[in-house]
C-alpha cells in the first residue's frame, strides 16, 4: 500500500496527539487521508490500469480496504456499478467510513470484517508506534511470525494492540454476484486465504486481480511463494506485473515486494494486449 512519507507529518503528528488526545487525532487523521486522496498523494502505478479495465458498470472487491484509496477511485470510476469493500480494524473502518459519507456515494458497501479461506472469528494485531497511535497499514492476522529476517525494513515494530474481527469467505458472503470484475488483495501476507476463500467467484465472473504479494509477510504465515503461485495457477490465472502502462508476464523465480496483476487465462490474451495501446 502507498504511503506519504512527509517529514513535516513526521514531526507534526505527535505534537498533535500528545495536544488534542486520541480522538483529536482521529478526526485529523480522517482529514489528513481525504487531502491525500484529493491531491492524489497516495496513489499507486496500478491505479492508472484502472480506466482501462473497467466500464461504468463494472463491479468490485476492495479487500483490505484501509483509508479507501482504492475505494474512491473505483466508486468514481464505476458510478452505475458497486463497490464492496472490506475493513476489519474498527478505528480504520470508521475513517474509511467517514471518506465514503463524505464523498456521498451511492455505489459503495462498506463491511467491517476481514477475508479468509472461511468464516470465523479471529484475532488481528495492529502495530503501535512510538506515540501509540496506530500502524494501520500494516495491521495483520494474528500469529504470523515477525522475528524473522528482515524484520527492520518490514515490521520494526515491539508494541501492538489486538482486536477479536470477523472473517469470512467471500464465496459464501457474497454468492449472489451477478458479475465481478475486479478484486483488490491487501491484507499483509493472507492473500492466500482470501483466494481460497473465493474460489468460486474467481471460476464463475474470472475477474481481474490487483494482488500485494510480500515474501517476508508469507513466510510470517508459514507459506512458500510456491504455495501461492500454485494456487493461482491451479484455479487458471496467470500472473503479470505492470510496468510503463503495459501488462507484462512474470516468470522470475522469486517475488518481488510489489504488486501484480493476475488475469485468468481465457481473458490474458486479449487484456495484455489492450493494455499496450
Amino acid at each position: 500500500m502507498a504511503s506519504v512519507h512527509s517529514p513535516i507529518r513526521k514531526m507534526v503528528k505527535p505534537f498533535l496527539y500528545k495536544l488534542f488526545g486520541p480522538k483529536a487525532y482521529h478526526w485529523m487523521q480522517y482529514r489528513a487521508k481525504l487531502r491525500d486522496i484529493q491531491y492524489r498523494l497516495v496513489e499507486e502505478a496500478e491505479i492508472s490500469l484502472l480506466p482501462k479495465i473497467l466500464s461504468k458498470e463494472s463491479v468490485s472487491i476492495d479487500i483490505g480496504a484501509n483509508y479507501a484509496y482504492y475505494t474512491v477511485r473505483l466508486a468514481d470510476l464505476c458510478p452505475t456499478g458497486k463497490v464492496y469493500a472490506f475493513e476489519p480494524i474498527p478505528s480504520t473502518f470508521d475513517i474509511l467510513k467517514r471518506i465514503v459519507q463524505h464523498y456521498a456515494f451511492t455505489n459503495v458497501e462498506l463491511f467491517d470484517k476481514g477475508v479468509g479461506a472461511k468464516n470465523e472469528t479471529l484475532e488481528f494485531e495492529v502495530p503501535l508506534q512510538e506515540l501509540g497511535t496506530h500502524s494501520a497499514g500494516q495491521a495483520h492476522l494474528k500469529g504470523r511470525d515477525n522475528s524473522q529476517k528482515g524484520r527492520e525494513k518490514y515490521h520494526n515494530f515491539d508494541k501492538h494492540e489486538n482486536f477479536s474481527c470477523e472473517v469470512v469467505s467471500l464465496d459464501s458472503f457474497l454468492p449472489k454476484l451477478t458479475r465481478l470484475d475486479f478484486v483488490k488483495i491487501d491484507i499483509e501476507g493472507a492473500e492466500l486465504f482470501a483466494l481460497q476463500g473465493m474460489r468460486k467467484l474467481l471460476a464463475q465472473h474470472k475477474p481481474i486481480v490487483l494482488i500485494e504479494i510480500c515474501p517476508f509477510f508469507l513466510r510470517g504465515f508459514k507459506l512458500e511463494e510456491a504455495d501461492l503461485r500454485n494456487f493461482i495457477t491451479e484455479i487458471g490465472y496467470e500472473i503479470f506485473r505492470y510496468e510503463n502502462e503495459q501488462l507484462v508476464p512474470y516468470s522470475a523465480a522469486e517475488f518481488a515486494d510489489a504488486n501484480y496483476i493476475l488475469l485468468h487465462k481465457e481473458k490474458s490474451a486479449s487484456l495484455s494486449a489492450g493494455s499496450k495501446q
